[in-house]
Formats: C-alpha cells, structure tokens, sequence
C-alpha cells in the first residue's frame, strides 16, 4: 500500500522511552502517517482528548500514569470512547492481558518487530 489515505490518520504514541518513542514516531512519519508524541500517561489523555487521534499506541509501564489508567479513562470519556488502542509492553502476557481487560484492541510485545508493528497499526485503521 502506498501513502495515499495515510496522511489523514493521526496516531499518537504515547512512550516514556525516548529512544523507543523516536524510532516508532519516525517510521510511522516515514509511512505517511500524522504522529504526535507523549511522555506518559498524563500527557498522553490530555494530547487525546485534544487532538482525537484515530490510533493510539502506548507503552504500559511508564511515570505519572501508566498505560492501563490511560486506557481506562479513554474508554469512559465519550469523545474518545471508540479511538482504537494499540498497548505495548515488555512485561509479558499478564500486563498484555490486563490491558485488553481495560479496553485495548491490540497488543505488542517488545521488543518491537518493526515489519509486524506497521502492519499492526496499518490493520488497527483498516489500512492493511
């Protein structure tokens, strides 16, 4: 698939690891994707409910708020309610599974296949 419909999707990564954010917000650039970034949990809810992205990818593990309370409270606020959530994690199947309990729709384990994630997200938006 090429760029055309991509550039309209909005996806924020939500990712307190500088390193992990930076190389998973340049890809999806690179794709042709709109990409914001936030540091955590906090950040992150705010930048949602600010830009009502169409996808977000987020780390579980992070300071302030982490990734399952996020997700919670995306899942309770109306405007965001149906934003499609991509959790991540390096923490294993208990952390993955307690994030579809709070209402992600899709899961990543790190470390990150980079092939895998892009279509991952590329489904999520029903763009695969």
């Amino acid at each position: 698939m090429g760029t055309e419909g991509l550039t309209n999707k909005k996806v924020l990564i939500v990712e307190d690891n500088h390193d992990t954010s930076f190389l998973l917000c340049q890809m999806l650039q690179r794709a042709g994707f709109d990409v914001e970034h936030a540091i955590d949990g906090i950040v992150g809810y705010k930048t949602a409910s600010q830009g009502h992205p169409d996808l977000i990818v987020t780390d579980l593990q992070m300071p302030r708020m982490d990734g399952i309370e996020m997700i919670k409270r995306i899942r309770q606020e109306n405007d965001l309610s149906g934003t499609r959530i991509i959790a991540m994690t390096a923490y294993g199947s208990r952390a993955l599974s307690d994030a579809l309990q709070a209402g992600a729709d899709e899961i990543i384990e790190k470390p990150i296949d980079f092939d895998q994630f892009l279509m991952t997200v590329k489904s999520a938006l029903s763009l695969a």
